[in-house]
């Protein structure tokens, strides 16, 4: 297959697109591209703009970062930090020429008022108002209680298997055989875990669970024919005191779901289960650009999902280093891929 063939980014963006269309019509509704504006060529600020809507920081982030990757809004470079990166939080935006144009509430031609239109719009109304059958229900919503259901770690395979699939191979040469045990920390079907076996015959791996989720990883390691190698082992990773023994520790789509506190707690736990002076840690998530106008649509679409169902958000490479390095570990590298919005950051323990 060709690289376009293999390229799932496209398709993520267009899934993750209705969250930023909602984003653009809250601003409307709420007037906050008048107020924006109204700051001057400076832009405002994310505690400003937080504060005007009474939002939290992290959610008005999310919502400007993914204003920007749609060329809604424009990043005010920092002038005054001497090169140094700056935290999403502490990011400065204005608007772009076009919405200048079009999404200010007294501009001729503005569009605000047409925005209204799309407040009740969602994929679920939009089913129910086509469905011939009133009363089918809509399957997604079904849920799976204290634990994730298997229809949700169904989902979770098939958001970031591809990216397991085509990371897992560069990984391989930055784990080398000094990793031969591999443990996928609240890994779900277990594909980081499965995909990192694959791509090192020598290595054992773990997945790492809920103890009512592990009849279902152990359908996905029977399907991927590991059973002689992967297991599925119950625990909790808040509630044990360390992880399952390892000298690796993989963390596939796990930071985002959950606060700085929380993730700052996870990867202590993992840099005080690993061996003495040894051991790495790589994590999977896809990562918000150091520029922001980069960041992928897809990206800045799920930091708008962890606002709507969770308590994370999307980081920048260099507030994961950042926090990695505060705990102990070194040497930290990003690793990428054209053909998918995830990147992979692997680091060792001194």
């Amino acid at each position: 297959m060709s690289q376009t063939e293999e390229n799932v980014t496209p398709i993520f963006d267009l899934m993750m697109s209705q969250y930023h269309s909602s984003t653009l019509v809250i601003f409307g509704r709420l007037g906050l591209f008048d107020f924006i504006n109204n700051e001057g060529s400076d832009g405002v600020t994310v505690k400003q703009l937080a504060e005007r809507a009474n939002w939290s920081v992290r959610a008005t982030s999310a919502m400007l970062i993914a204003l920007v990757t749609t060329g809604i809004l424009e990043r005010v470079p920092s002038g005054d930090n001497n090169g140094a990166m700056t935290h999403s939080f502490e990011e400065r935006y204005k608007l772009a020429p076009r919405s200048a144009r079009f999404l200010l509430s007294d501009a001729p031609g503005s569009v605000v008022a047409y925005l209204e239109l799309f407040w009740e719009c969602s994929p679920q109304n939009l089913m129910e108002k086509a469905s011939a059958d009133k009363k089918q229900d809509n399957f997604m919503l079904e849920t799976g209680g204290g634990a994730p259901s298997e229809l949700f770690i169904n989902a979770m395979d098939g958001q970031t298997s591809h990216a397991a699939m085509v990371l897992s191979p560069l990984l391989a040469s930055h784990l080398g055989d000094t990793s031969n045990d591999f443990v996928d920390v609240g890994g779900g079907s277990g594909t980081f875990c499965l995909e990192v076996c694959k791509a090192l015959p020598k290595c054992n791996g773990t997945i790492y669970e809920l103890a009512s989720v592990c009849p279902v990883t152990e359908k996905f390691i029977s399907k991927a024919d590991l059973s002689d190698r992967v297991k599925a082992v119950a625990g909790d990773m808040f509630k044990d005191k360390v992880f399952p023994p390892a000298e690796c520790y993989g963390f596939g789509n796990i930071l985002h779901d959950w606060s700085d506190e929380d993730n700052t707690a996870l990867l202590q736990k993992a840099y005080d289960s690993l061996p003495e002076k040894s051991g790495k840690i790589a994590i999977l998530e896809m990562l918000v650009a150091e520029d922001v106008v980069s960041t992928t649509g897809a990206t800045a679409g799920l930091n708008l999902v962890m606002v709507t169902n969770e308590d994370g958000r999307q980081y920048k490479a260099s507030e994961l280093k950042s926090m990695l390095e505060k705990i102990g570990f070194v040497d930290v590298q990003v690793v990428s891929s054209p053909v998918t919005p995830y990147s992979a950051i692997i680091a060792s323990k001194q």
